[in-house]
C-alpha cells in the first residue's frame, strides 16, 4: 500500500508546484487586488464541481466495485449537466462572480466535474498512475496559458486564469475519454439502465453532503473576507492558505489510498489498525513540515510574491495550529468513507461549519486576514476532535495506541527516503 500512497504524495506534490507557479506568476504580474478575484472564481468552480459529484465523484469508488460500472457513468454525466445549468441560473442572480465570467466559469465547473468523474473511474480500477495524470496534465497547460495571457496575448486580469484553464481542462478531458474507454462496456448500456441501479446512487447524496460542509467549512471565510473587507486582503491571505494547505498533501494522499483500500477490504479491524498507523504518521511529518514554514521570514514572501504580500506571515500566525490538528480528520474521513458511514463525518462537519460561520462573523470585521486565520483554526479543532472522539469510541480504542512506536518511525523514514530518491534529493 505504501507505493500507491507515495505516487499519490508525489503526485500532489508536483501538483502543489504548478498551483504555486500559477499563483506566483498572478501575485507577481497582478497584484493581491487580481489574486483575490482569481481566488474567489476558483471557490465558486469548487462548490459547482462538489454539487455535481453527488452522482460521479469519488462515492463512484465504493459503488463501481459493486455495480456495473457502465450504468453509472450516464447519470453522473446527465447530473453535470443538469447542475451546470443551475449555476448559470443562480449566478446570474449572485454577486459572487462579475457578469463577465459568469458563462466561462460554468463551462469550466462542467468540464471540471466530467474530468472528476473520469478521475474516479481510474481511481476505483486501481489505476492510481493513469487517475494522478489526469490531476497534473491541465496544470502544466494551465501554466503555459497564464504565461502565454500575460506576456503574449496581452491579458493581465483574471481573464488570464479563465482562458488558461478553459484550455487545459479541455485538452485534458479529450485526453480521459481515451483513458476509460477500456474500463466501460458501451454495448446495451441504455438497454440495461434501470431504476434499480439509479436507487445506488442514494450513497452519494451523504457522501457528497460531506464534502460539501467540508468544502464550506474550508472556503466560507473566504468569501466574507474578499466580498466585505476586500479582494486585496484575500488575495494576500490567499497565498498564505497554499502555502500551510502543502501540508495537508501527505493526508490527503494517504486518505485517497486508504479509502480505496477501505473500500475493498473485508478486514474492517485490519484497516482500523492502518488508519491510527497513519494517524501518527501524519501528524509527525505534518509537524516538521509546518515548522520549516514557520521558519521563513516575512521578507520571503515580500521578495517571492512582490511588495503587496509582505503580511502573509502575519496574516496566517493563527490558522498554524489549526492546519496541524486537522491533519486527523483527512485521514479518519477515509475509513468512515470507505465503509459507507457518513454520519459521523457529515456531524463533525457541520458542527465546523457553524462555528465557522459564528467565528468569522466575529473575528473578520475588527481583525480582518488574522480573524480569518484563527476562526479557521477554532472551526478545524471542533471538528477533528469530534471526529476522533467517534472514531475513539465506535472501535474501543485506547489512548496508548495512537503513541508513536518504532515501527510508525521506520515506516515514516521510508517513506521520506523514497521520496528522496524520486526526487533526487
Amino acid at each position: 500500500m505504501e507505493r500507491p500512497i507515495l505516487h499519490t504524495v508525489i503526485t500532489r506534490i508536483a501538483s502543489t508546484v504548478f498551483n504555486f507557479l500559477i499563483a506566483l506568476l498572478i501575485a507577481r504580474h497582478a497584484g493581491p487586488s487580481v489574486k483575490g478575484e482569481v481566488t474567489l472564481l476558483i471557490t465558486t468552480i469548487w462548490f459547482f464541481i462538489f454539487f455535481s459529484n453527488i452522482l460521479g465523484g469519488q462515492v463512484l469508488v465504493y459503488l463501481i466495485p459493486r455495480n456495473k460500472m457502465q450504468l453509472l457513468i450516464i447519470p453522473a454525466y446527465i447530473w453535470s449537466v443538469l447542475v451546470a445549468g443551475a449555476g448559470y441560473v443562480f449566478l446570474q442572480f449572485t454577486p459572487l462572480v462579475p457578469a463577465g465570467y459568469v458563462s466561462m466559469v460554468v463551462v469550466l465547473s462542467f468540464l471540471s466535474s466530467l474530468l472528476s468523474i473520469h478521475y474516479t473511474v481510474l481511481l476505483a480500477r486501481k489505476q492510481i498512475s493513469q487517475a494522478n495524470l489526469l490531476q497534473i496534465i491541465p496544470l502544466i497547460i494551465q501554466l503555459i496559458g497564464v504565461l502565454a495571457c500575460f506576456y503574449f496575448l496581452n491579458i493581465h486580469d483574471a481573464g488570464a486564469y479563465v482562458y488558461a484553464s478553459l484550455a487545459g481542462y479541455s485538452l485534458t478531458l479529450l485526453l480521459s475519454f481515451f483513458m476509460i474507454k477500456k474500463h466501460i462496456q458501451i454495448a446495451n448500456i441504455f438497454r440495461d439502465l434501470s431504476f434499480a441501479e439509479l436507487k445506488t446512487f442514494s450513497y452519494g447524496f451523504p457522501y457528497q453532503l460531506t464534502e460539501i460542509l467540508q468544502l464550506l467549512q474550508f472556503r466560507y471565510y473566504f468569501y466574507q473576507l474578499g466580498l466585505q473587507q476586500g479582494s486585496q486582503y484575500l488575495g494576500v491571505f490567499s497565498i498564505g492558505i497554499s502555502i500551510l494547505e502543502t501540508v495537508w498533501i501527505i493526508p490527503r494522499s494517504v486518505s485517497t489510498i486508504h479509502y480505496v483500500s477501505t473500500s475493498n477490504s473485508t478486514e474492517i479491524k485490519n484497516e482500523v489498525a492502518r488508519t491510527i498507523q497513519l494517524i501518527k504518521i501524519c501528524v509527525a511529518l505534518c509537524f516538521v513540515i509546518l515548522l520549516l514554514i514557520a521558519a521563513i521570514p516575512s521578507s520571503a514572501y515580500s521578495f517571492v510574491f512582490g511588495p503587496g504580500f509582505m503580511d502573509v506571515k502575519h496574516a496566517m500566525r493563527f490558522l498554524y495550529p489549526g492546519i496541524l490538528i486537522y491533519c486527523i480528520p483527512i485521514v479518519i474521513s477515509s475509513f468512515y468513507l470507505g465503509i459507507g458511514q457518513y454520519k459521523r463525518l457529515i456531524v463533525a462537519h457541520l458542527c465546523g461549519l457553524v462555528t465557522m460561520i459564528a467565528f468569522s462573523y466575529q473575528l473578520i470585521p475588527p481583525y480582518v486576514m488574522s480573524g480569518a486565520g484563527l476562526a479557521a483554526t477554532i472551526s478545524f479543532s471542533v471538528s477533528s476532535l469530534l471526529l476522533f472522539i467517534y472514531f475513539v469510541m465506535d472501535n474501543d480504542l485506547g489512548v496508548s495506541q495512537f503513541i508513536i512506536t518504532r515501527a510508525d518511525i521506520d515506516t515514516a523514514k521510508n517513506m521520506v527516503l523514497y521520496l528522496k530518491g524520486k526526487f533526487k534529493l
